[in-house]
């Protein structure tokens, strides 16, 4: 896989679900009408790539239709070409985001939901109509594990609202950081930051303060030779 791209247009709130979104090669020259389409929709897109995936990994991403009728098509069609990444977030994301996909068929969204993404840039083919244009996570363990299959290092879980990170703040952050700032004002160093992280390393309340307790319970185990008496030595 090739990165080329990655941006995150995230507002203030927070959302409670991501989903993983394919704009798949079919679709690929359409890719930007169909971000602002979805960013007009209520979403927002965390994470962004731009990647061909090698057939083996296309097999993989999809092992889920491994045995059906269709599978040799689709793996050598997610594989003929470049593909967009995208996590989205919004609140029900993963269905709503299938909503706004439309169904799997393209014949059924061009006749039923003539609104929906796919009809307006999925293509029937002699190979049938799964060249829907769009990929999107059925459930929340996909989610995570399509999320990951992509971004290995990102984290998968409800975001936190505003009062929460306020909350949080409060609690735990302005405690520590409030006496640094002050002691920082009063002492005026000349390297003000390496200074407040040192006086920050010294006052974490979450440092583990074992050694002299490990050093004791060495020495208790430490095996002594007692020194002979005289009368041992004498006989």
């Amino acid at each position: 896989m090739s990165v080329t791209s990655s941006d995150s247009q995230a507002p203030s709130h927070a959302y409670s679900e991501r989903t993983l979104a394919l704009i798949k090669p079919e679709a690929f020259q359409d890719s930007e009408a169909i971000q602002d389409h979805i960013r007009n929709n209520g979403f927002t897109i965390l994470a962004k790539r731009v990647v061909q995936l090698t057939p083996e990994q296309a097999a993989e991403l999809y092992k889920g239709h491994y045995g059906r009728q269709h599978f040799p098509h689709l793996v050598a069609q997610m594989s003929c070409g470049p593909i967009v990444v995208l996590v989205l977030a919004a609140r029900d994301c993963i269905q709503k985001w299938r909503t706004l996909m439309g169904p799997a068929r393209v014949a059924e969204a061009q006749a039923y939901w003539p609104d929906s993404l796919r009809a307006c840039y999925g293509r029937r083919t002699k190979y049938g109509d799964y060249f829907n244009g769009l990929h999107g996570s059925e459930n929340l363990a996909e989610a995570v594990r399509e999320i990951h299959f992509f971004f290995p290092n990102m984290i998968v879980g409800p975001l936190l609202r505003n009062w929460q990170i306020n909350d949080y703040m409060q609690k735990y952050i302005t405690p520590r950081l409030l006496p640094g700032l002050t002691a920082l004002a009063h002492e005026r160093p000349a390297e003000p930051i390496l200074w407040l992280a040192e006086f920050l390393q010294r006052h974490n309340p979450n440092e583990p303060k074992l050694a002299d307790k490990i050093n004791h319970q060495r020495e208790q185990q430490r095996c002594y030779t007692p020194m002979p008496s005289e009368e041992s030595i004498l006989k």
